[in-house]
């Protein structure tokens, strides 16, 4: 089974969370608790698959690949426009007008499906946020470990870049499961979870990084802090902030993401690939 959920709802199943459905077709807090609940649409997990990648592809570097804010940009699950959009309806003009002022290009070649299905994404991260507390640890160590290590050293490619008696030495006995998991498919952004004495943030991953080459042939590089069509900021070795205006991508910028593979595995990821690696990472004691 393809990973059409990967980002949406990875941790195991979630049908009240995913439809809409169950508890009277309410996502959210329980009545029981004295507050107002939710109601959402019910969403193609299709249009989410593809609302994802459209996402990422334009919309990714800045506001962060699960809409919870990148470098560059604030997280969308609490914005107003993207909690009122109908279907894109409201989105659409906003993406194609866009915020040049705010440094947000205008996104005036996506199509209207492109949108819907952008719109459709978005909307699962708020139920995937409004649910999330009813995540169990029981829901993600599901897998088989021996398939992800087979996933781990093969197909997966993350022995290229990962060893379990390097960097990974441990990791199953320092962080919870759900810590692991969220790793894999966001790996900029991580989420603590109860673990018995095992730390709850995510392990920490090397920055961004940029060079920038300059018309009179000198380059600057550091970790980046912003990048637009308009301008480029970096941090040096030294700490120092160094910024350059840009215009038809002059100067040109190399961007190096040292967790670029992961964002590269989204597309062929499976469901099942996904709990079998965190059952293998799991168990690296």
């Amino acid at each position: 089974m393809t990973a059409i959920l990967v980002l949406a709802f990875w941790c195991g199943p979630r049908t009240d969370a995913q439809t809409g459905g169950g508890r009277g077709g309410v996502a959210g807090q329980s009545a029981g608790r004295g507050a107002t609940p939710t109601r959402f649409p019910t969403l193609d997990p299709e249009a989410i698959d593809r609302g994802r990648t459209a996402f990422v592809a334009n919309c990714g570097f800045c506001h962060g690949p699960t809409a919870q804010g990148g470098d560059g940009g604030p997280g969308l699950i609490r914005s107003m426009l993207v909690l009122d959009d109908e279907e894109g309806r409201q989105l659409g003009p906003f993406l194609k007008n866009g915020r040049p002022d705010k440094g947000m290009p205008k996104f005036d070649r996506l199509s209207e499906q492109d949108v819907g299905e952008i719109a459709a994404y978005l909307k699962s991260r708020i139920i995937y946020s409004a649910g999330r507390g009813d995540i169990r640890v029981e829901s993600i160590l599901v897998g088989d470990s021996a398939a992800g290590q087979a996933y781990f050293n093969g197909a997966g490619g993350c022995a290229a870049c990962h060893s379990p008696a390097g960097d990974l030495k441990g990791i199953g006995a320092k962080y919870d499961a759900e810590v692991l998991q969220n790793r894999i498919v966001m790996p900029r952004e991580g989420r603590g979870g109860a673990g018995g004495g095992r730390e709850s943030a995510a392990p920490p991953v090397k920055p961004i990084t940029a060079t920038i080459k300059l018309p009179s042939g000198e380059t600057m590089t550091g970790a980046l802090v912003r990048l637009t069509e308009f301008d480029v900021t970096i941090r040096d070795a030294a700490g120092r902030q160094r910024s350059a205006f840009r215009h038809n991508g002059v100067p040109q910028v190399e961007v190096h993401d040292p967790v670029q593979a992961h964002i590269d595995l989204w597309p062929t990821l499976t469901d099942r690939d996904l709990h079998n690696l965190t059952a293998y990472l799991s168990s690296l004691k």
